[in-house]
């Protein structure tokens, strides 16, 4: 995939150098140079140096024909713009949007663009390691709504396949966390006594 990643924080910085070591083109945008620094020597990409809610900036950087756009600078509003700006003008296929504001969550997913907001998911995850109850994380993804949940198994449930378990509608078990590492659920796929259910469902 061609995808251009506005922002070389980081989040950027570290986005940019995966999806590159996993072979896609990364073109990143930034308005500080020193920022680039971030990517590292090795980094197999290219680097564009401007106002990433340019449109001769974003062109440079090969928007017209990019399939992705990733906007993960720390200011909301610019990310905002930069998906607006990718959305509206260029039509990029597959746009993301890092927010810090969780009230700015709705407004982005009425413009329909895919958001993560680390603000959100820490709060949800430091009350729930707390309380010691189930953690939950949500985005939006085509102005759907989507809510990931993960809860320890019940003592009752020990032993059962994770396929028997009744769920809610809209509702779906995606696996299984066992010391640490997820297990996609399959017809054979046990319950035991620490692990953790990952559930993904429609909101």
């Amino acid at each position: 995939m061609q995808i251009i990643v506005v922002g070389c924080g980081k989040v950027g910085s570290q986005f940019a150098k995966m999806m590159s070591g996993e072979g896609h083109d990364i073109v990143v945008v930034d308005s500080n140079i020193d920022n680039f620094k971030m990517l590292g020597q090795n980094f197999k990409g290219l680097t564009v140096l401007g106002i990433s809610i340019d449109e001769d900036v974003l062109k440079k950087a090969g928007i017209e024909s990019a399939d992705g756009l990733a906007a993960l600078t720390p200011d909301d509003n610019i990310n905002m713009m930069a998906c607006q700006v990718a959305k509206e003008i260029f039509d990029v296929p597959r746009i993301f949007c890092r927010i810090q504001d969780p009230v700015r969550e709705q407004v982005f997913y009425q413009f329909g663009v895919h958001t993560i907001c680390p603000t959100d998911m820490a709060v949800q995850e430091f009350r729930a390691l707390m309380l010691g109850e189930a953690s939950s994380t949500a985005c939006y993804i085509n102005n759907t709504g989507i809510d990931f949940d993960y809860s320890r198994v019940k003592k009752e449930d020990v032993g059962k396949y994770a396929s028997d378990l009744k769920v809610e509608k809209n509702t779906i078990i995606v696996g299984l966390i066992k010391e640490g590492e997820l297990h996609l659920n399959n017809p054979k796929l046990k319950l035991g006594l620490d692990d953790e259910i990952v559930i993904i469902k429609k909101l």
